[in-house]
């Protein structure tokens, strides 16, 4: 299977057959040497910058998004054991995926492609619905790509054997935090202090999505990468931010893998002074104006409306001007597989509802002590698909 694999598979992120040899009871595989070795080895380096890190994610999502869709336009590969010391680093620090060993082809005319064999894949990295079941899809080598993205965030293995207790496995730790909304507290500060807080978030939300439980929330790989490069033209358009700045969220309302990930948050001198909505029969699109200290207004993008606001002047345009002591203190509406309507609640008045009026569906309200909004989240696409407020935060 491997020597079928690497010899008719081609692609810059996987590894190169050189030759092999099948003689006398002997198999050998001939790779190309990636000299720096296996990306496990440089987890916990000081020396490996946040924006190397990004890269080296960003071409292995390529070379695994190559084997689940651009192999062939009958099949797929899915490879079955996705770790760090799979992940192969050549002198310019390239990604390669290697060792196929465990890989099984499977027909890509299908949504969910799913192949019924006995487990295998490495304890800690494994999906655990694809233990549970028997049942491997593409999917499962998601979760594994999902646990690849959190140890080079957090700079440690998936399984850490020096630890006895909730540390030990990587996946329940990142869960644990991020349900606490304390995820940022196991990235080590080093590395935390590279970070623009938009690359932070936006690496987070995708690599949450992919430990999605059920295999339909989880994001394709396609997906992945256009999140990465995401994540890292952040890295180029934004402050480096502070401890200070990584503050609580409220629930997220609505659909956690549908659009795209934003973030719109005040800055220390900041207050938010109009929200600009489009809506008809759903929210479209929300952009927000803040005005600092000086007076000076500074006005977000467009959410939604398109990816990244393309498109975004649709439906009839709504205007919130608030007060200088006019505070926000909370949310509702109601969701259809995106937000159907929305109100927002101060400490003056109710503004809305904007969108579906009188309509059935999931309702949501959330609330919040005044001084603690701090700003909006959410997911985007041709529509707002799931709105959430960021809240003050609490230094570490």
């Amino acid at each position: 299977m491997e020597i079928f694999m690497l010899s008719s598979y081609k692609h810059d992120n996987l590894v190169s057959l050189i030759g092999f040899c099948d003689q006398d009871g002997e198999k050998i595989l001939v790779y190309e040497e990636e000299v720096r070795g296996s990306l496990d080895n440089y987890l916990a380096s000081p020396d490996l910058t946040w924006e190397q890190r990004l890269r080296i994610c960003l071409g292995a999502a390529r070379g695994l998004d190559y084997l689940h869709n651009g192999v062939a336009e009958g099949h797929r590969v899915v490879h079955r054991d996705i770790k760090s010391s799979n992940i192969l680093l050549d002198a310019n620090w390239k990604a390669k995926i290697s060792d196929f060993g465990l890989s099984k082809i499977g027909p890509r005319n299908q949504e969910f492609t799913f192949l019924i064999s006995s487990v295998a894949g490495t304890y800690g990295y494994v999906d655990p619905i694809y233990v549970e079941t028997g049942v491997l899809t593409k999917e499962s080598d998601v979760y594994s790509f999902g646990i690849v993205l959190f140890e080079v965030m957090c700079q440690r293995l998936a399984t850490a054997n020096e630890y006895q207790d909730n540390r030990k496995f990587l996946s329940g730790l990142v869960n644990r935090h991020y349900e606490n909304a304390k995820l940022h507290v196991i990235v080590p500060p080093d590395l935390r202090k590279q970070m623009t807080l938009n690359s932070y978030t936006t690496f987070c939300d995708i690599g949450l999505q992919c430990l999605k439980k059920e295999i339909k929330q989880r994001p394709t790989m396609g997906s992945v990468v256009k999140a990465l490069e995401t994540a890292l033209d952040h890295q180029h358009d934004g402050s480096i931010f502070s401890d200070q700045q990584i503050g609580t969220r409220s629930k997220l309302l609505g659909s956690s893998t549908g659009g795209l990930p934003w973030l719109f948050q005040l800055q220390s001198n900041q207050k938010l002074r109009k929200i600009t909505i489009y809506a008809v029969d759903c929210i479209i699109s929300l952009a927000f104006t803040a005005e600092d200290s000086n007076g000076l207004l500074h006005s977000s993008p467009q959410y939604g409306g398109g990816l990244y606001g393309h498109n975004s002047n649709r439906g009839k345009k709504f205007e919130i001007k608030f007060d200088a002591d006019e505070e926000i203190i909370g949310i509702s509406g109601t969701i259809e597989n995106h937000i159907a309507s929305m109100c927002i609640m101060t400490t003056k008045k109710k503004y809305g509802p904007f969108g579906k009026k009188n309509e059935p569906g999931n309702h949501f309200s959330d609330s919040w002590d005044a001084g603690s909004f701090d700003g909006f989240y959410g997911r985007s696409g041709w529509v707002i698909d799931a709105v959430g407020c960021c809240l003050k935060p609490a230094t570490i």
